[in-house]
C-alpha cells in the first residue's frame, strides 16, 4: 500500500516536470477554450457598454452631474480596454483557425485603438475591421465553378469555403482568400446581381474600409469619416443575410437569430451616431454622442465575437 502511494506521489506533486507541464497544458486549455473566450467577451464588452451608455445619459439628463467629468475619461478607458480584450480574443481564435487576414485585422486593431482618442476610436479601426470581415466573407462564400455557379454536394446542397482553415493551413487561407476575392470581383463585373450574395455584399464595402486610412493620411478626415460610416451601414445591412453555416440546411432571407446579423443592426446604429456627431448643429444639442456610439459598438462586439467563435470546421 505504501509503495503504491509513494509511486503516485512521484508521478504528480513530487515531479516538477509533470507539475509544470500539467499547469501549462491546463492554462492553455482554459485560455483557448470557447467558454473562457465567451465569459471574457461578455464581461468586458458588457460592462463597457453599460458604462458608456450611462455616460451618455448622464451627460444629457444630469442624474449625477458631479461625477460626469470623471465618468467620461473612465468610459473611454473602459471602452479601449474592452475593445483590446475582445480583439485579443478574436486574434487568438483566428490564430487557431489559421485565417490570415482577419487574424491580422484583430492583431492590428489593438495597438491602433490604444493610440487613438475616444472621439476617433471608431474611425481609426476602420481598416482593421475591413480585414476582420474576411472571416465572414470566407465562411459564407459559396464553392463555385469557373462560371460562378455553385457546385453542389452529393445531396444537392450548396457548399461553402468555410472560415476555419485549421487543417488546411495558413498558406491555403492566404491563397484561397486572394483567389476568391478576385473571382468575386470578376463575378460582380459580369453579373452585378451577385451583390445579393452576402460574401459579395460584405466584400465591396470592406475594400472601401481598407482604403479609408489613405483619406486620413491626406488630411481628409471628414471624408474619411463619411466613407467609414457609409461603408459600415452598407456592410452591416449585408450582415443581416448571415447564415449559421453549422446548420444542416441554410435558411434563405434574414435570420435575426444569427449573432452576426444582430451585430449588423447595432453597428449600423453606431455608424449613424458617429456620422451625426460630426455635425455641430447636432453635437451642440446632444452631449456625449461619442459615448453613445461606444456603447452601441461594444454591444455589437459582444454578438459579433460570439459569431466568430461559432465558426467551426465542417
Amino acid at each position: 500500500m505504501s509503495v503504491a502511494i509513494q509511486g503516485a506521489l512521484s508521478c504528480s506533486g513530487n515531479n516538477p516536470l509533470f507539475t509544470k507541464n500539467f499547469i501549462k497544458d491546463s492554462l492553455n486549455e482554459i485560455l483557448t477554450s470557447d467558454k473562457t473566450k465567451k465569459i471574457i467577451n461578455y464581461a468586458f464588452n458588457g460592462s463597457s457598454s453599460v458604462v458608456s451608455l450611462f455616460t451618455f445619459l448622464n451627460g444629457n439628463f444630469n442624474f449625477l452631474s458631479s461625477i460626469q467629468e470623471k465618468l467620461e475619461p473612465f468610459s473611454e478607458l473602459l471602452s479601449k480596454t474592452a475593445f483590446s480584450i475582445a480583439h485579443v480574443i478574436g486574434a487568438v481564435d483566428l490564430w487557431q483557425k489559421k485565417n490570415v487576414f482577419p487574424f491580422l485585422g484583430y492583431a492590428v486593431a489593438v495597438p491602433t485603438v490604444l493610440l487613438s482618442s475616444g472621439y476617433n476610436l471608431w474611425l481609426a479601426v476602420g481598416a482593421a475591421e475591413g480585414l476582420i470581415n474576411f472571416a465572414v466573407i470566407t465562411d459564407q462564400r459559396e464553392v463555385v465553378d469557373n462560371n460562378g455557379d455553385p457546385i453542389l454536394d452529393k445531396n444537392k446542397n450548396i457548399q461553402l469555403i468555410n472560415g476555419d482553415f485549421s487543417t488546411r493551413g495558413w498558406k491555403n487561407s492566404f491563397l484561397t482568400t486572394i483567389k476568391e476575392t478576385y473571382k468575386m470581383l470578376k463575378e460582380l463585373c459580369n453579373n452585378p446581381a451577385k451583390i445579393k450574395n452576402i460574401s459579395h455584399a460584405v466584400l465591396v464595402p470592406s475594400l472601401f474600409l481598407l482604403m479609408g486610412p489613405i483619406l486620413g493620411f491626406l488630411g481628409l478626415k471628414r471624408t474619411e469619416a463619411f466613407v467609414r460610416n457609409i461603408s459600415t451601414v452598407t456592410l452591416e445591412s449585408s450582415m443581416l443575410l448571415h447564415k449559421d453555416t453549422n446548420s444542416k440546411s441554410l435558411k434563405k432571407g434574414i435570420d435575426l437569430k444569427s449573432p452576426i446579423a444582430q451585430s449588423g443592426i447595432l453597428w449600423m446604429a453606431t455608424a449613424i451616431v458617429d456620422l451625426l456627431k460630426r455635425f455641430n448643429f447636432i453635437s451642440d444639442k446632444f452631449n456625449n454622442l461619442t459615448h453613445l456610439s461606444l456603447a452601441l459598438d461594444r454591444t455589437a462586439s459582444i454578438r459579433f465575437t460570439q459569431g466568430i467563435l461559432n465558426i467551426k470546421q465542417r
